[in-house]
Formats: C-alpha cells, structure tokens, sequence
C-alpha cells in the first residue's frame, strides 16, 4: 500500500516540526524549498487528527528509507501509485488539495523551463 512519511507528535511538538522530524526519521535530510499546508483532518471525536503538508524540493533525490518504507517513487501529477492507503486516497480526491497540487507542478514546470 502506497503512503507518506508521517507519525505521531511527539510533546510539545507543532505539527511541521512533527513533520520535519518523521522525515529525517523516516527518508533522511531533505532539502526543503518550501512548505505549503495541505490539509488539516479531524475525526468526528475530536480524538483523531492529522496534517497533510506539500513539500517542494529543487529535484528528485533517492531518499534514505528507513525500515517502516519498503520502497519509493516520483510519480507524475495525477498518476498515483496503487493501491493508496485510505486516507492520502481520500486527500487526493478532494478538488481544492488537487488544486493546490496542481498548481505547484505548473510552477515547477515552468521554473524548470
């Protein structure tokens, strides 16, 4: 099942520094250009929640997996890997995160002209 770095946060921790530390802890150092907030999920409970960033790097790198990953890929926009877990699934359906999405692959492309 296809997925993204994520995990629990730790005390204390907002959730980019939750995030900046999953992914060292999970693909190793990356270069980060620029974060963009995604969306933020709640459960019905209120006991459940989680916060999906875009992060925008300069290039494809080969990240450092740790254990919980069994692979990786660089996928094209709307050309998702199969099967997704549900929740990224769910994120990815959604028109104004596709929006957001796809703006920045636009931009990337056009920097990259």
């Amino acid at each position: 099942m296809w997925g993204i770095v994520g995990g629990n946060l730790e005390k204390l921790e907002t959730a980019w520094q939750g995030a900046e530390r999953e992914i060292r802890e999970e693909i190793g150092e990356v270069d980060i250009l620029k974060i963009m907030p995604l969306e933020k999920f709640v459960a019905r409970d209120n006991d459940f929640s989680f916060h999906t960033y875009l992060c925008i790097i300069k290039k494809e790198f080969i990240p450092d997996l740790n254990p919980e990953h069994d692979g990786y890929a660089w996928v094209a926009y709307k050309k998702w890997p199969r099967p997704l877990h549900y929740g990224l699934k769910n994120t990815l359906q959604k028109k104004h995160n596709l929006s957001k999405i796809e703006t920045v692959f636009h931009l990337g492309e056009l920097l990259n002209k």
